[in-house]
């Protein structure tokens, strides 16, 4: 017997957001530059972390990951990543392969800057990057499981979104370069100035969100806005080392946070039928 199709009496909100949807869908499906852009972009950002975790390593100045601390924000948008072919069996190796890719970059980023701490013996950055290991380790693998079996994303991603995303990261860059470019500065941290303004991304659809949704969003804000404080203190007294362990934590602590918006916000693909 095949399942039947669920009746749900029609309603405004439901509609409205069952049909926003399904623009936004069709808009991502038709526009062949966004599909690129949205595939290639997590990579080039987990990409460009690992690169510069080596250089960081290796070299040893105030550099410390400039391009993968304003490309960071992409790694988190994997989640609206398609890679669709006629065969089922083709898209799914495609999509595991696609996040083991990722996998392995971001992955590697963390090992060397793991030993770079190491190095330098801070055993509290050591750890931050350990359990930052693992983090990104269950939230890849829970991404591409949801792919897997078809769940879909309640956050939509279209052009204008993220022209508006990439037009904000433009200014923090121009901010950002004179604080890297100080000689008695290192900046620790990577994902805080990504994560400050993908909050604000995410917070249009908080109407349609579920009550653990709108705490972790909650929880995601308080974090991110602790740690870029903190940060701030930090360059402004370079010699402050609670500011900086404070900013490093509660930036971990944000990540998790967002991760947790991210993955909460898939749902499964049901048929809803209204009725007559």
């Amino acid at each position: 017997m095949q399942p039947l199709p669920v009746h749900l009496p029609r309603s405004d909100s439901s509609s409205i957001s069952t049909h926003s949807d399904e623009v936004a869908s069709h808009v991502f499906k038709s526009d062949i530059f966004l599909r690129i852009a949205m595939t290639i972009l997590p990579i080039t950002a987990v990409l460009t972390y690992q690169i510069d975790a080596i250089w960081q390593l290796q070299v040893h100045n105030t550099y410390a990951g400039l391009s993968s601390t304003i490309l960071h924000i992409f790694y988190f948008l994997q989640f609206y990543t398609h890679l669709e072919c006629h065969s089922k069996t083709i898209t799914y190796i495609y999509t595991y392969l696609y996040h083991i890719i990722i996998w392995i970059f971001k992955t590697g980023g963390n090992i060397v800057y793991f030993i770079y701490h190491h190095y330098e013996k801070n055993i509290f950055h050591q750890c931050i990057f350990a359990l930052r290991t693992i983090q990104d380790t269950i939230f890849i693998s829970s991404i591409c499981i949801y792919k897997i079996r078809s769940y879909n994303p309640l956050i939509c991603i279209q052009h204008k979104a993220l022209f508006n995303v990439i037009s904000r990261l433009e200014v923090i860059l121009a901010i950002l370069v004179p604080i890297f470019a100080q000689e008695d500065l290192i900046k620790r941290t990577v994902a805080n100035i990504s994560l400050f303004i993908l909050y604000d991304f995410i917070s249009v659809y908080y109407h349609l969100f579920t009550l653990r949704l709108k705490w972790a969003l909650w929880l995601f804000v308080v974090f991110i806005t602790i740690s870029v404080v903190n940060e701030w203190l930090y360059f402004v007294n370079h010699q402050c080392r609670l500011c900086d362990q404070i900013s490093t934590g509660f930036e971990f602590l944000a990540e998790c946070a967002c991760c947790l918006v991210i993955l909460w916000q898939f749902k499964p693909l049901i048929t809803i039928l209204p009725t007559v």
